[in-house]
């Protein structure tokens, strides 16, 4: 699956507009494939991005912003800023970010397990 690219996800996603559910985890895509799955995936539950690494913090959010129904996201081993799942957090309350994001009561901080 790693061989996966943002064409190949768009192209998913042009015909999979009902799509609940979605592994792209390990894979070399980019926010261009998160913009796709926003614009395309209205019903999205859960997405695991687990290592792609070339995902940022403009794709995420735009992604939850447009995936109200979208309940878990795992974003383990991307690049994103820890403060940028505060702001995921902001948007949608409910969302189950995984690994979870351990807020601290000293001042905004943030932490997330080492794995």
């Amino acid at each position: 699956m790693a061989r996966i690219t943002d064409r190949g996800v768009v192209q998913l996603i042009s015909r999979a507009t009902s799509l609940q559910h979605l592994n792209i985890g390990g894979t070399f895509v980019t926010d261009e494939s998160l913009l796709a799955i926003a614009d395309s995936c209205p019903h999205l539950k859960s997405i695991v991005l687990w290592s792609c690494r070339h995902v940022t913090e403009i794709g995420l959010l735009n992604l939850v912003n447009k995936c109200r129904k979208l309940e878990s996201i795992n974003v383990w081993g991307t690049r994103v800023p820890v403060d940028c799942f505060i702001d995921l957090m902001t948007i949608s309350p409910s969302l189950q970010i995984k690994p979870p994001v351990v807020l601290l009561n000293a001042g905004s901080a943030a932490i997330l397990p080492v794995a």
